[in-house]
């Protein structure tokens, strides 16, 4: 049973992107390549039964059957098993953490995964997530929440200058709000805005304030 609860929770906290797909400039040798998806293994494990190489999470999505678990001490079954083959040698596959693996592809040389955007970054995968967290030519979406997904070089730009829900004051009144509503629903009925008398024959301007005004002369 314990094992059994123990195989669940590993597979419960797997992830399920398998191996590393960034871009890599360094070779990756056979040896540090998932048997299974093909790509370099994120969070090795070495099978002892061929010595092959697999993504943690790869292996935990191979297909299990339930066996019998016997204690060698007695002649009833006590649990149920879930085990898996090894899909190069076939046998019960059996597998540890392989550091020395984990530590060559963590000291591969790759580019930055926004080198498309312009990132002329090229490190060892080790530095990879703490470069991403602040590379300027990654995708990120706006902070005022207008929906807008821009390079982080740009963010700060676009909310002083272009981000429709920016902070503004309308220059007029001073009234102050997001700048979509000031410049559109605000403007329509704002007290200090000049308009223009909409009789044809007259065609002076004045405040919005002073329309009685106007209109009583």
């Amino acid at each position: 049973i314990l094992l059994q609860q123990l195989d669940t929770r590993e597979m419960a906290s797997s992830s399920a992107q398998g191996g590393y797909e960034h871009d890599f400039i360094d070779a990756v040798r056979d040896d540090l390549t998932c048997q299974i998806c093909q790509l370099p293994a994120r969070d090795p494990q070495q099978t002892t039964c061929c010595g092959k190489v697999y993504c943690k999470s790869c292996i935990n999505k191979l297909p299990r059957s339930t066996l019998p678990y016997y204690h060698p001490s007695y002649s009833l079954s006590l649990s149920l098993r879930s085990s898996s083959n090894c899909p190069n040698c076939r046998s019960n596959i059996q597998y540890f953490p392989d550091k020395a693996s984990e530590r060559r592809i963590k000291e591969l040389k790759v580019k930055c995964d926004n080198h498309k955007n312009g990132c002329k970054w090229e490190q060892e995968l080790a530095q990879m997530e703490e470069h991403l967290s602040k590379c300027g030519y990654a995708k990120v979406e706006c902070e005022n929440n207008c929906k807008q997904f821009l390079l982080r070089n740009n963010l700060r730009n676009h909310l002083k200058n272009q981000c429709p829900m920016r902070e503004y004051q309308c220059p007029k009144c001073k009234e102050k709000g997001k700048y979509q509503t000031i410049t559109i629903d605000h403007l329509e009925v704002c007290l200090e805005q000049d308009i223009t008398c909409p009789n044809p024959e007259c065609g002076v301007r004045y405040k919005r304030k002073e329309t009685y005004k106007h209109r009583s002369l």
